[in-house]
């Protein structure tokens, strides 16, 4: 087989087992065999969608493919890395690869917002300079809160719980973002194809974060607590 048509092939395989993976961890019991066992598999068919597109877009030049697979694949590794960093509020530090990870996705972010910046101020009103200004706004914010998360003096308890589901949450938006762009062409302008995952899911990430500090703040303790981990 043509190792470009392999790489595509291997791209879309792995890019409806992350599709279909991420609901099934979430419907499962939080913590429990199944749910690592589908976090597992969405995180490992990440892997794979980032590695292939990137692959995909260098034979054939296509920078939403490779931003979109950079972006979500950011996403997932911090979500991952939430599970192991539990103890920031007891003294724990970030490991070297926590800071290279959000370091280099800051710089990528912060390039895509000021290009597309840049660009609607110029008048450019086209979908790439629309798409790559939310993209690139939604990860620096990302990226600026799990820095903060890293190094400021006080500590939210079960902020590393925030970072693991805002983190594969995310990275599940820019899969359907993805699978909308190329399965969801009646959707009118382009941009809107995109971008319409994120209008649904930033809001909805954000007021699970507020529902669950609310029950936090009641004194409430969730029993998947003690079993959330990746192992």
């Amino acid at each position: 087989m043509d190792p470009q048509a392999l790489v595509l092939k291997l791209h879309a395989i792995s890019g409806v087992v992350a599709f279909g993976a991420a609901p099934l961890a979430m419907l499962v019991r939080k913590g429990g065999r199944w749910h690592r066992w589908w976090g597992r598999t969405f995180f490992y068919a990440m892997v794979l969608v980032c590695g292939t597109a990137l692959l995909a877009s260098y034979w054939r030049p296509n920078p939403l493919m490779a931003l979109v697979a950079l972006f979500s694949f950011h996403m997932a590794l911090a979500g991952y890395r939430g599970l192991y960093l539990k103890s920031l509020h007891k003294g724990q530090r970030p490991g070297r690869w926590d800071l290279l990870m959000h370091g280099t996705a800051g710089l990528v972010n912060t390039g895509l917002l000021l290009w597309g910046a840049v660009h609607l101020i110029h008048g450019d009103r086209s979908s790439t300079a629309i798409i790559f200004t939310v993209f690139g706004a939604i990860g620096c914010a990302f990226v600026l809160l799990q820095l903060l998360r890293f190094f400021r003096t006080h500590h939210d308890k079960q902020e590393w719980l925030y970072a693991h589901f805002s983190g594969f949450l995310g990275s599940y938006i820019a899969t359907v973002s993805a699978f909308s762009a190329v399965n969801l062409g009646g959707i009118k302008p382009i941009w809107l194809q995109w971008l319409w995952p994120s209008l649904i899911g930033v809001p909805f990430i954000l007021l699970l974060i507020r529902y669950h500090r609310t029950r936090f703040d009641r004194g409430e303790r969730p029993r998947f607590l003690g079993r959330l981990r990746i192992g």
